[in-house]
């Protein structure tokens, strides 16, 4: 992609704005973006697609008469139509708690997103490494119906506000991933690993990949029960972010304004395990989810969202902030950038070797269904092992987990002092987990 793609979008864009304010909008925004890829697909082990895309598109969002309006398009010649089209759709809209968009601030933290080595990860190269990995499966066992897919991208974003702000984004990353499905009668055993990243680096590793699936080959052949009752349950890195998102769903400036946040009055109170923080970084290099600015220009900043269980912040984007009288914190949607928890002083292999008798969750199924908003969940372990003795032994097969995730995050918990290199997580173990088998 050439440098400063949108750049021929900046006139029409300040006209826009213009147009906005003639119009009688008190606040406007204008987000335009364009992107392009290329990606490997595999399925039921054979090569299915090996194509490219690319696009742009913009959004338009305004206030006017205290509602909002929006549009969008992906025809720049059609950029002033949208205007007049969300100017129109304020009548229809719903209410803003605000009339104005900030002034730029003083400065901004400005993490990089994009690195040209991705630049070396050719669609050859894509269709060779995919093509490894299914092999590697079809070695390991016949009749496996597998999946792999690879992908490289990169976009750049142009924000104007009629504050004045402007932003300019260069974003860009890869991501390769595999997966099987192994059917015997009417057993199932779903398996997949994946890596991403914005620079081609270490992260981008094949033998993880296959060593990941090689363990639920293996153990995934073996079966165990366990009573129903409450254990520890051991968490790997990329699901320790879904038990936190009671917290994250908690701490929105919106779901505390409105009365529906369980930890509405909880704001620098001890209401989690003293060895819990969790850290909001949306500055780190080379991180999908860092940002120095929000979609209405205000500046973000790293913050402990917990530190040592206490409650240290509620997030608010600049609509929420003014609807309940708050500062902004930077954050679109009430949301945090990211929920990075702090490592504790164990390895995790020493974690796993510790659980006497509890369940290895790899993955969960309808995790997402349940009153996360209070912190309950009930769902199936779509993959679990038993263990014993600090040993993995067997599949757990037909069982459910349930529990408060914010009453679980009071008790007993654990972190292991080594991280995920792909999510920055630490492994978890988690105390006193209802589980239900129907094996037992």
């Amino acid at each position: 992609m050439q440098a400063n793609a949108l750049e021929h979008l900046r006139g029409p864009m300040e006209r826009a704005l213009e147009l906005g304010k003639a119009n009688g909008a008190s606040a406007m925004r204008i987000t335009a973006h364009q992107g392009e890829s290329q990606s490997i697909g595999f399925q039921a082990g054979r090569l299915k697609n090996a194509d490219g895309s690319d696009g742009m598109g913009y959004s338009i969002h305004v206030v006017k008469d205290g509602r909002s309006g929006a549009a969008s398009g992906n025809m720049p010649d059609m950029l002033e139509n949208m205007v007049e089209r969300a100017l129109a759709l304020t009548q229809f809209g719903a209410v803003s708690h605000f009339t104005e968009y900030p002034a730029p601030a003083d400065s901004y933290a400005s993490p990089k997103l994009y690195s040209p080595s991705v630049k070396n990860l050719s669609q050859e190269k894509q269709l060779a490494d995919c093509q490894e990995l299914v092999d590697f499966l079809k070695s390991k066992e016949d009749g496996l119906d597998i999946e792999a897919g690879a992908k490289v991208h990169e976009s750049q974003s142009l924000l104007m506000t009629s504050g004045g702000f402007v932003g300019e984004t260069h974003s860009g990353g890869w991501s390769i991933s595999a997966g099987f499905q192994r059917t015997a009668g009417t057993d199932m055993l779903f398996s997949g690993a994946w890596r991403s990243g914005i620079q081609l680096n270490d992260l981008y590793d094949l033998d993880y990949l296959k060593q990941e699936m090689a363990f639920d080959l293996e153990y995934g052949s073996r079966t165990a029960t366990i009573a129903d009752g409450a254990y520890p349950v051991y968490i790997p890195p990329a699901w320790l972010g879904s038990f936190l998102r009671p917290i994250s769903m908690g701490i929105s400036g919106r779901s505390v304004f409105k009365g529906t946040s369980p930890l509405g009055d909880q704001l620098g109170k001890a209401c989690f395990a003293s060895n819990l923080t969790i850290v909001d970084d949306p500055h780190t290099d080379f991180r999908g989810e860092s940002s120095g600015y929000d979609g209405a220009g205000i500046p973000t900043i790293r913050r402990n969202l917990v530190e040592n269980g206490v409650l240290q912040h509620f997030l608010y984007d600049w609509d929420t902030a003014h609807m309940a009288s708050q500062a902004p914190t930077g954050h679109d949607g009430c949301a945090p950038h990211t929920m990075l928890v702090k490592p504790g002083d164990t390895d995790s292999r020493a974690m796993l070797r510790s659980i006497d008798k509890g369940i290895y969750i790899r993955q969960l199924l309808g995790f997402g269904q349940g009153n996360l908003g209070n912190g309950d969940f009930s769902c199936n372990i779509a993959l679990g092992y038993v263990i014993e003795k600090g040993e993995v032994v067997g599949r757990l097969k037909n069982a459910m987990a349930a529990g408060n995730i914010l009453e679980l995050l009071k008790g007993d918990i654990r972190f292991s002092s080594d991280v995920d290199p792909q999510t920055r997580q630490p492994y978890a173990i988690l105390s006193g987990v209802n589980i239900v088998s129907r094996n037992a």
